[in-house]
């Protein structure tokens, strides 16, 4: 008799314990599909049409230089007075890209694209130049 006073407690115990991993394991099947899809879908979500970077709203100049050669060739870019204005310059060889009269500067480094940004608030014609080498990049007309 005292054997089986002592099992009811371990019984008890174990069966506690059964039903409560019973239920963690209906419980975690159904947690990660659940998670998962909604993960995925944030994802997806946020995935598509999502600019790295936000858009720039004015002038876009872009320009390459490689082996004394500027693409694409240089000419006249006419600006309105006020507007915003970003220079993106990529170069084979390390020089110094320059805005004349509104003396903005960037280091080029090979490789890699220079960025100006500024508001066109200078009226003029001014020359966009690699500094070091000498080579005309464009005309900025603002008026």
């Amino acid at each position: 008799m005292f054997r089986a006073r002592a099992l009811v407690p371990v019984v008890a115990l174990s069966l506690f314990a059964a039903a409560c991993g019973g239920e963690e394991k209906e419980a975690a099947p159904s947690a990660p599909s659940s998670a998962a899809p909604s993960a995925t879908a944030s994802e997806t979500a946020a995935a598509p049409g999502t600019p790295s970077e936000p858009a720039f709203d004015g002038t876009l100049i872009k320009v390459d230089v490689n082996g004394n050669k500027v693409a694409p060739r240089p000419s006249t870019h006419k600006i309105t007075k006020g507007d915003r204005v970003r220079i993106e310059v990529t170069s084979d060889k390390p020089d110094e890209l320059h805005v004349h009269g509104y003396d903005n500067t960037a280091d080029l480094k090979a490789g890699e694209t220079a960025v100006i940004e500024f508001t066109a608030d200078q009226s003029g014609r001014f020359e966009v130049e690699t500094h070091d080498s000498g080579l005309l990049l464009f005309n900025l007309e603002v008026s």
